[in-house]
């Protein structure tokens, strides 16, 4: 994946906030201040091979990435929760968090970017 690859659509942010700026960039906070601490738990819970805690945090970042327009990743996401929580196809876990782990690095940049574009407008 490309660094350029736009990862975010705030389509439905701005269709839940009514374009709202404000509302907007402290949504962008919330996440960036909640979503590395989760994937932080995430990577532990795997290394670990404890797959509740993997389910439970998957589920935690799940919504977090649908209010970022993130559908990729939260699809991906979703697979994690899926298979943590039914005991499937727990060899190729670690792989996909890894995966999802560094395009959520860098959907935290370009969020990062798209958020001082906002406040200097």
């Amino acid at each position: 994946m490309s660094e350029n690859t736009q990862l975010w659509n705030m389509s439905y942010l701005n269709e839940i906030t009514g374009g709202s700026k404000e509302f907007i960039i402290e949504m962008i906070d919330v996440f960036l201040m909640q979503t590395p601490g989760y994937f932080e738990e995430l990577l532990e819970a795997v290394q670990n091979a404890d797959w509740k805690t993997v389910g439970d945090v998957a589920h935690k970042i799940k919504p977090t990435l649908a209010f970022m327009g993130a559908d990729q990743a939260r699809e991906d996401m979703q697979t994690v929760e899926r298979n943590a929580r039914n005991l499937e196809n727990l060899d190729g876990l670690p792989s996909k968090v890894n995966a999802l782990h560094e395009i959520c690095t860098l959907l935290f940049a370009q969020l990062k970017e798209y958020k001082a574009q906002l406040e200097a407008e």
